[in-house]
């Protein structure tokens, strides 16, 4: 799990080192401690007119500190690492605990029963070893391959982004953990025209080194994308098989997955609570949460409080096999269910609380033309708006606008915008009907990695 390139990069001391120094100045405060340390650097640029806009490189480094006495939890964090720090963050943790009010099922997860699962290539020393000037060439190469395309008039951003993170847990219980991932990404938003006809279009890359970034791809994907779109219109109100693009599948699932935690369905707050073991999508249907993925963005050795991460089915050949689970829902299920390893961070800042890691459907077969031949006549879609509005996660209703083509003939057809797609969670989950062989890892929603989807019966408003 270790790197010591990784190490010389990030500093001297481990995140390890610090989370044991905190707990040993804690021993005497009377109260189960876990210690999270992050380690971080990250960079961003952003060109626009063939020339740098803006270049922003952090390094976050810092700690949060979870007491835990008599059902109690007390949580604080800092930046600050030096002694007086760790004696400041403690005492705040212990203070919070005071006033806190009392859960049965509050405590720290136990040392796991099995050893943390080793992930290869976690880490490249690519992102740190490339230099700005490199990073800032990838989003130039992006761009100037969006503007080669002759339909585009401008593009509003081409932006370079990685990540290195090194994160460390232990814990009064025994827990120890410590492992350092690398990332990186592209993307390009590009407008084409036509007279008065405007079309935007996104395309993306990512990896975990520079070197494997194919951003001249991106900029041509977002270039073909908004061309694609000169001339659409609205399509004729009514019921149609809609093909979603693997982008527009990768966000709805993310969506439905919110209503698969367990603490979603605790507090009522889940269209699929209850359903287990029951048929609640298409038997093409089979999807994942790989916290162990290879590729995956979200791929990490354990979770945010230490317990390791696995593979979980969600859907079997559409059957409902689990919900996600941290160790508090699982406490809260008197020993029906353990921790899937889904307890997730959004910084040292936080709490740990459930979240997806690496989702995974199952592909079928060929790739997006294969499926729009299968389905002959219908609606293909490839970018939706709205969908932090238009999705609720508790009802379980989806309205959102979408574009894309119609499917005339087995083969796409004129493009179409300005129309609205309707339906819900279980209407969505229960019709699909095909799946590409087209899978690829969708960075916008969290990390995803789907094949087009082609779902019947979905409610189409246009003209």
């Amino acid at each position: 799990m270790k790197s010591s390139a990784a190490r010389n990069s990030l500093g001297p001391a481990s995140p390890l080192q610090v989370a044991r120094t905190v707990l040993a100045r804690g021993r005497r405060v009377g109260a189960d401690l876990e210690v999270y340390v992050q380690f971080g650097r990250t960079v961003n640029i952003k060109v626009f007119g063939r020339e740098v806009e803006a270049v922003a490189v952090a390094e976050p480094r810092g700690l949060g500190v979870r007491a835990v006495r008599d059902g109690r939890v007390g949580y604080a964090c800092t930046s600050d690492l030096g002694q007086g720090g760790l004696d400041r963050v403690l005492a705040q943790a212990v203070d919070n605990l005071r006033a806190a009010d009392a859960d049965p099922y509050a405590d720290l997860p136990e040392v796991p029963p099995r050893s943390y699962p080793v992930v290869p290539d976690l880490w490249h020393a690519g992102v740190s070893g490339t230099s700005l000037e490199a990073k800032t060439k990838i989003a130039l190469e992006a761009e100037a391959a969006a503007l080669a395309v002759p339909e585009i008039e401008v593009v509003e951003e081409s932006v370079y982004s990685d990540e290195e993170a090194r994160v460390a847990i232990a814990s009064t219980k025994g827990i120890e953990a410590e492992a350092e991932q690398s990332f990186c990404f592209g993307y390009v938003v590009a407008h084409a025209g036509h007279g008065g006809d405007r079309q935007s279009g996104l395309g993306f890359c990512l990896g975990r080194d520079p070197a494997t970034l194919d951003s001249e791809r991106a900029g041509r994907d977002a270039a073909e994308r908004a061309s694609a779109l000169l001339g659409a219109r609205p399509c004729p109100t009514g019921s149609y098989a809609v093909v979603f693009d693997s982008e527009v599948a990768a966000a709805l699932l993310a969506s439905v997955v919110q209503a698969l935690s367990a603490d979603a369905v605790q507090k009522g707050r889940s269209v699929l609570a209850g359903r287990l073991g029951e048929a609640v999508a298409s038997p093409l249907l089979t999807l994942y949460d790989d916290g162990l993925a290879a590729r995956g963005m979200a791929t990490n050795p354990f979770d945010g409080e230490g317990v390791p991460q696995q593979k979980t089915t969600l859907f079997e050949n559409g059957i409902l096999r689990s919900y996600l689970h941290s160790s508090y829902t699982a406490r809260k299920e008197d020993g029906e269910a353990r921790s899937t390893g889904n307890a997730g961070r959004g910084s040292y800042r936080s709490l740990p609380g459930v979240t997806a890691t690496n989702l995974i459907v199952r592909p079928g077969e060929g790739d997006l033309a294969h499926v729009m031949a299968r389905v002959g006549e219908g609606l293909y879609v490839d970018s939706v708006a709205g969908l932090h509005s238009g999705v609720n996660p508790v009802s379980g209703e989806i309205s959102v606008g979408a574009t894309g083509r119609l499917i005339e003939g087995g083969a796409a057809g004129r493009p179409v915008r300005e129309v609205t797609i309707a339906t819900d969670f279980l209407q969505f989950l229960s019709s699909v009907s095909d799946l590409g062989g087209d899978a690829r890892w969708i960075p916008l929603h969290g990390s995803v990695r789907t094949p087009s989807v082609a779902v019947q019966g979905i409610a189409v408003s246009g003209t």
